[in-house]
């Protein structure tokens, strides 16, 4: 499986919180597919709990079985200092977002701990991929970070996007009861196309799961 983000020269790097259970991530690791280039990186407490490093000791030794070739790297942050945390992270994805696409697994690992990764990834705005798993593992969700990020839509923007809500898909030309510019509208179609607001088939135009959010 491939995911959300395009395949590039760019390896990827799957940035996990782990708690008690290697289960998650490894599944993770598993259902997405990894290649030589590709890394896992994984986000613990310092000073953790012995159950924490047990679980990480347990998924080394399964992955340098199944995948030899990939690069398991630990990174221990203190979570206890909430804005000191945030900076160790951001320096982190920072340097790993220069060449990797990365992949943000949020299914295991302390509520804190949890918070200090996503703040970090959101406040540097990267182009990154997140992806949680329920723990009954009944449900697996992967969106695009991005999802997260604050949009200036002004108001043609809303005006298109409540639109194609109320007709399902629009064409050009079915925007044209707007009376706004044509050159206008294409240019606002293809940027909200652009974020993900909106999807394009052909020369229709449908909401994606990110433009539903945004209703």
């Amino acid at each position: 499986m491939v995911g959300l983000l395009a395949r590039t020269g760019k390896g990827t790097a799957i940035v996990a919180s782990l708690g008690f259970e290697e289960r998650f991530l490894l599944r993770a690791v598993i259902r997405r597919g990894v290649k030589e280039n590709d890394k896992i990186v994984v986000i613990m407490p310092e000073k953790g709990d012995p159950r924490g490093e047990k679980a990480f000791q347990t998924l080394k030794e399964l992955l340098d079985k199944a995948f030899p070739q990939i690069e398991l790297i630990k990174h221990e942050v203190n979570v206890q200092d909430f804005y000191g945390a945030i900076s160790n992270l951001r320096n982190l994805l920072n340097k790993l977002n220069l060449e990797n696409n990365i992949v943000l697994n949020l299914s295991g690992g302390q509520r804190l701990l949890i918070l200090e990764i996503l703040a970090a990834a959101l406040s540097l705005g990267i182009n990154a991929e997140l992806e949680i798993e329920t723990e009954d593992s009944s449900v697996y969700l992967t969106i695009p970070i991005k999802t997260m990020h604050q949009l200036k839509l002004d108001r043609i923007d809303q005006e298109i996007l409540r639109k194609v809500a109320e007709r399902g898909e629009i064409r050009l030309k079915d925007l044209e009861e707007l009376k706004i510019p044509k050159a206008t509208l294409w240019r606002k179609l293809n940027r909200l196309t652009e974020d993900g607001l909106l999807e394009k088939d052909r020369d229709r135009y449908k909401l994606s799961d990110i433009g539903r959010a945004w209703m």
